[in-house]
Formats: C-alpha cells, structure tokens, sequence
C-alpha cells in the first residue's frame, strides 16, 4: 500500500511584468477573502526606497498586511536565500492564523526558490576573487563584468541588471568554485506548497508599456528625483541605489553625468526592459494561468477570483 503524503498548504502566487497591476489585484482579492500579501520583490526589500519600487504605501497595507518589505537599508545586502528562509517562516504565520499567503512581486528568482523548492549553492565568499572581480568593474565598467558572466553562463546573465554588480559577481563567484555555472548548481527539492500560479499581462503589449509609462509620470510627480537625491545624501553610493532601476539613473543625474531628461528617458526604458525579461522568465512557468490586463479590471478580477476560490 502507497504511503500518502501529507497535504500540502495552498498558496497563491500573484506574478507578472512590473507596471501590471498586481499590488492593485491583491488588494481586491482581500476584499474577496482572508489573505495576507507576501512580497515577492528583491527592491521593496530596502527601506526608504519607496516611490522608485512602488512600493505598496500605508494606505495599500492598511487594507491587506503586507510582509517582506522595509527589512534592511539601502547600504545593506539581501540574498535570495535569506529571502527563502524569512518568507516562508512568515507564510507559516499567516497559515497558522487561517489566512491564504498570496506571494505578489515581479523577482522570479526570489519566487522560484520560496515556492519551487529550488537550493541555492553553498559557496563561501571568495575575497580575492571578489576584490579582482569588483577591480574590474571599475576600471571597465559593469558592463564588461556583466559580459564576462555571459560567456560561462548566459542563462543567469539574463536575468541579472546588468549594473546588480553584487549578483553577478556571485554568480562568477559560483561559477568559479564549482566549475559550472550557477543555474546548474542551483538544485531542486520537493516544492513546500500547493502553489496557484496567477499571472498578469497584456494581450497588446503596447497596453503594458503605456501603464509603465503611466507609472512612471506619477513617480515622478510625486517626488522619485528628490527621494533619489535624498538618498545618496544619506547612503552615498549604495548597492541597492546604483543596481536598481530609477535609482540607477537618476544617480548618474545626480553626478552630473547626464540631464535629468535624460537620465529619466533612460530610466523609462529600462523599466520597459525590465518588463520584457521578467515576461520571458514567467513564461517558462507552465503551471501560470495568465489573465489579461487589456479587459476589465473589475471583470478580470472577478475571473481570477473565482480561479482561485475554484482551486482552494
């Protein structure tokens, strides 16, 4: 007689391009059931970076409580494997007082090794090869570092900005130590949970890039340059301040490198780029079901609504 096994907790996972809605849709499915918001977001992990992430603001986390956001400064350095252990210690919580999780954010890899059981490698740091590495960052830019990590491993490269310095070089750094690259060292274990996959996008890719452009004004308007400017007051040339997108950009600004037209028309792009990569990462997910921003947004809801009640 076949051993069963034990049931696993359902979970939602609420993914999808930047720009698509999904703290919006999170908000309604609270008001559909008890659900608690998971952040799913290697940015919104920083605090004081809030108008440059969209973070969710008080008023969106009065509505449903949000975990996983503001947990270090912006000079800090968050891992996914720190990411792994802290979420799933706060999902157990939320199950436990009979709330559904609802992972929501944009970081595919943060949510591959919460939900999917993936492992990331056990490498101890490496200092000299950290220092020669970074040396080379400086002196040919983030780009040739970025370049030297896609001819071991393209794969990874992908999916990395190519000014998160930090990742690639740990990436390189695994590559280095274990001799193939770190996609392949990374491994699978049995996934901890029974996952609903949610996805967002536009059936007309040009409805996608408008809500971006859309977003983008308003982060503007309500202060992303001043919140930027007082930032590197603070922290200098923090990590997270010249790895992430709008913050990046608007530092070059603030060193004179550039005008703020353009470093804004720059950061618009790559918000757009951003988008195309995490579509790419997400599509390779066979369990999504995806629904489209282009309809209804009150119809849509409904639809995912129902999906998920239909799948508890």
């Amino acid at each position: 007689m076949r051993e069963l096994q034990p049931r696993k907790e359902k979970v939602v996972a609420l993914v999808g391009p930047t720009g698509s809605g999904k703290t919006a849709l999170a908000l309604k499915l609270a008001e559909a059931m008890p659900i608690e918001v998971i952040a799913c977001d290697s940015r919104t992990v920083y605090k004081q970076m809030d108008i440059g992430t969209a973070k969710p603001t008080a008023e969106e986390c009065a509505k449903a409580r949000h975990h996983m956001i503001d947990l270090v400064n912006p000079d800090g350095k968050y891992t996914v494997s720190q990411f792994r252990q802290e979420a799933a210690g706060v999902m157990d919580g939320v199950i436990r007082r009979g709330h559904l999780p609802v992972v929501c954010g944009g970081t595919g890899f943060y949510a591959r090794a919460l939900l999917e059981g993936l492992e990331m490698p056990d490498v101890s740091p490496q200092s000299e090869l950290r220092q020669e590495l970074h040396e080379l960052a400086e002196s040919k830019g983030n780009d040739a570092l970025w370049e030297k990590l896609k001819e071991v491993d393209p794969q990874t490269a992908e999916k990395l900005n190519v000014n998160d310095r930090f990742r690639v070089v740990r990436a390189l750094e695994v590559f280095k130590v274990l001799g193939k690259p770190f996609s392949e060292a990374a491994s699978r274990v049995d996934p901890p949970y029974d996952t609903i996959w949610i996805a967002l996008n536009a059936n007309d890719r040009a409805n996608l890039y408008q809500r971006i452009t859309d977003r983008f004004a308003e982060q503007v308007k309500l202060g992303m340059v001043e919140e930027v400017e007082a930032l590197r007051t603070k922290w200098g040339d923090a990590r997270a301040l010249t790895s992430t997108v709008n913050y990046s950009e608007i530092m070059l600004y603030l060193k004179g490198e550039m005008t703020k037209e353009e470093a804004l028309e720059k950061a618009l792009r790559h918000n757009c780029q951003l988008a195309r990569k995490q579509l790419i990462w997400f599509r390779s997910n066979e369990a999504i079901k995806w629904f489209a921003i282009d309809e209804d947004f009150n119809q849509m809801t409904e639809n995912v609504v129902n999906y998920v009640k239909s799948r508890l």
